[in-house]
């Protein structure tokens, strides 16, 4: 159980009732969970309750959660309590950690014979929300943090790093082993064919072809 306390603005006001949050902590975030709000009446005279709802700081203005007919009140003797199960939906973009929650509380009291017009209170909770564990490997893959892989998982990186190596080196390997077998063979690449000297004659013979 969760004890609330008075909302700051109105420490200097005396409430007829009290309230008490009742939920597991922490709320998982991107889920729908169950806050137990109980009202007690902590005077001697009779209460009216027109209204019963809860806010927290992400929600829009005027907008509540209501449940177990909370928004329909109830008139409670000296003493008596009354716990309203609430249904709430915590939206999956909030951030871990500590969040208000607000309750909100319309009501009546019955003085001198007559009822008094309708009051209200804020009673407020500083709760604790987290991912729920599934959510939170989830999210730790999605935002890139370090995988854990399984022995199965290794062997199957591995190899297929083994196989695009392989491929990659496929024609070095074949350009390798044609030349390996070429050597072995006793076979060598033709040699190009080399210019042939210029045919030299006799100094003699030179001179009768110039006359």
């Amino acid at each position: 159980m969760i004890l609330a306390s008075l909302w700051p603005s109105a420490a200097a006001q005396v409430f007829p009732i009290s309230l008490n949050f009742g939920t597991a902590l922490p709320m998982p975030i991107g889920q729908t969970d169950t806050v137990a709000v109980t009202v007690k009446n902590i005077v001697n005279s009779t209460v009216q309750l027109t209204f019963v709802g809860l806010r927290f700081e992400w929600s829009q203005p005027n907008n509540f959660f209501i449940g177990g007919n909370s928004e329909k009140g109830a008139v409670l003797a000296a003493g008596e309590q009354i716990t309203y199960p609430i249904a709430v939906t915590v939206p999956g973009n909030i951030t871990a950690g500590t969040h208000r929650l607000s309750g909100y509380v319309t009501y009546r009291l019955f003085q001198k014979g007559n009822w008094t017009g309708v009051l209200a209170g804020w009673w407020v909770e500083d709760l604790k929300f987290a991912y729920p564990q599934a959510q939170q490997s989830q999210t730790a893959t999605d935002g890139g943090s370090p995988q854990t892989f399984t022995t199965l998982e290794t062997v199957a990186v591995l190899a297929a790093v083994v196989a695009i190596g392989l491929f990659l080196e496929r024609g070095r390997i074949i350009h390798f082993v044609g030349k390996h077998r070429g050597t072995k063979s006793g076979t060598a690449e033709p040699e190009g064919e080399k210019p042939k000297p210029a045919e030299q004659k006799p100094a003699d013979q030179k001179e009768e072809e110039d006359l």
